[in-house]
């Protein structure tokens, strides 16, 4: 899978698994964009990856829209 150049959504991407994953798809020439609730360490790794941060509850519909609009501003999405 071409990952470079790419843009990724990682919810949970804040801390653990989802931070893992957002750090290695970053390495690997991604944009991500980092959707968490956790609003201080969400926007403080966004920011470290040149990505960036939505603050999103996975069990709200606005907030999985916001993630996604912000994905598309990024790039087109596969």
């Amino acid at each position: 899978m071409e990952i470079a150049g790419r843009v990724f959504i990682v919810t949970g991407g804040a801390s653990g698994l989802g931070e893992g994953t957002a750090r290695m798809l970053a390495a690997a020439g991604a944009k991500v964009v980092v959707a968490d609730v956790q609003a201080d360490k969400g926007q403080a790794l966004a920011q470290e990856l040149g990505g960036a941060f939505v603050k999103c509850d996975v069990t709200q519909e606005a907030d999985g829209q916001a993630a996604v609009a912000q994905a598309a501003s990024m790039g087109k999405l596969m």
